[in-house]
């Protein structure tokens, strides 16, 4: 079989790691820099802590032991870390029905008070009085475990082509057999689009609709420093961990839309909040500020397979694409390649919005 995979991000490159290790002739066609879309703008904590269904929660679970699994195959310690989360970003009812929820679905986390969150982790200040501890989660930096498995898919006989603008899906009939590029026609047996914040308008343009609400997000990562935190922090006003090599990501907390100056006010809150949170750990120098739109199908939810009416096109369109990236991957190259589609995406096919 020979697809094509537009977006070169974290889930573009699991989809093309699974192709290329099955034997299929892949090419990832990027218009930017592989990694550099929403992979490269996110906060990248791995979890299943928050599903609008059970059966959105059932795929994140899956995920989370995907993500485990290919670190242990594919050497990733120098981005992804899995030393659990603490989070009491809400409280009182809010804290309560979150806790209840993740012990009904049955999963790995426990209340924590203050005096064993301050043995967790010392150098917070003002441990709160509860906080839910995630034993299973992590995180990593979408962008590098992006870039690790296009490295791996290229060594196994893809091409991946940059600077490449996929301007339209060639039809015959409703078929699609090809796709109209800044370079060229490309055919294709198979088009999997994995174009994030940009599918509403890529698709569009070839007369299918899929709607989407982008969030706006800011991620600043500051210069390396000692380490001081092990686990993903999540407050009331901010998020935060650590990277392998010492860098800080903060994430801001549902500010909403910004731009231009706004965005770097907020920059400078989010240190503010971070010395705050860490008032021992010496000065905190931004060293990045990235602006980005998280990829959001306007019912919140993932969109991954086939689509019915249109043949030779699939879609793996979602946020979080960190967490779900590698099983989304694995699942959809199965199904691809004429194996049973797994019913965990039963829920999350692109018909119920196209």
């Amino acid at each position: 079989m020979k697809a094509i995979i537009i977006g070169a991000g974290i889930v573009g490159a699991c989809i093309a790691d699974h192709l290329t290790s099955a034997g299929a002739d892949v090419c990832v066609l990027e218009r930017g820099t592989a990694g550099a879309g929403a992979s490269g703008s996110s906060f990248g904590w791995i979890n299943a802590s928050f599903a609008e269904t059970d059966a959105y929660f059932h795929l994140r679970q899956a995920a989370i032991h995907e993500f485990r699994h290919l670190c242990n195959r594919l050497d990733l310690s120098h981005t992804a870390r899995w030393h659990g989360c603490l989070w009491w970003e809400d409280e009182g009812v809010a804290f309560e029905r979150q806790f209840s929820q993740l012990t009904r679905r049955g999963y790995d986390a426990r209340l924590v008070d203050a005096a064993e969150f301050a043995r967790l982790e010392p150098a917070v200040a003002n441990p709160p009085a509860r906080a839910i501890l995630g034993k299973a989660e992590g995180a990593a930096e979408g962008d590098l475990v992006a870039l690790a498995l296009l490295r791996r898919a290229t060594g196994n006989g893809a091409t991946l082509i940059t600077g490449c603008k996929v301007q339209s899906l060639l039809r015959k009939g409703d078929h699609v057999i090809a796709v109209q590029t800044s370079l060229g026609t490309l055919r294709a047996d198979h088009v999997i689009c994995a174009t994030g914040a940009w599918s509403e308008g890529f698709l569009g343009q070839s007369g299918i609709s899929l709607p989407m609400d982008n969030k706006p997000g800011l991620i600043l990562t500051t210069a390396p420093a000692a380490p001081v935190i092990r686990h993903c922090i999540m407050s009331p006003d901010i998020h935060f961990r650590q990277t392998p090599d010492g860098r800080f990501v903060l994430g801001e907390i549902f500010s909403g839309g910004f731009e231009g100056e706004d965005a770097l006010a907020l920059a400078d809150d989010l240190i503010t909040r971070l010395r705050a949170r860490l008032p021992g750990s010496g000065d905190m120098r931004p060293e990045t500020i990235k602006l980005g739109l998280r990829p959001v199908p306007a019912d919140g939810l993932p969109v991954i397979g086939p689509v019915a009416s249109v043949p030779g096109l699939s879609l793996a369109i979602m946020h979080s694409g960190i967490t779900l990236a590698p099983l989304v991957g694995r699942l959809m190259a199965d199904e691809l390649l004429g194996m049973e589609p797994s019913p965990l995406l039963k829920d999350f096919r692109p018909d119920r919005l196209i």
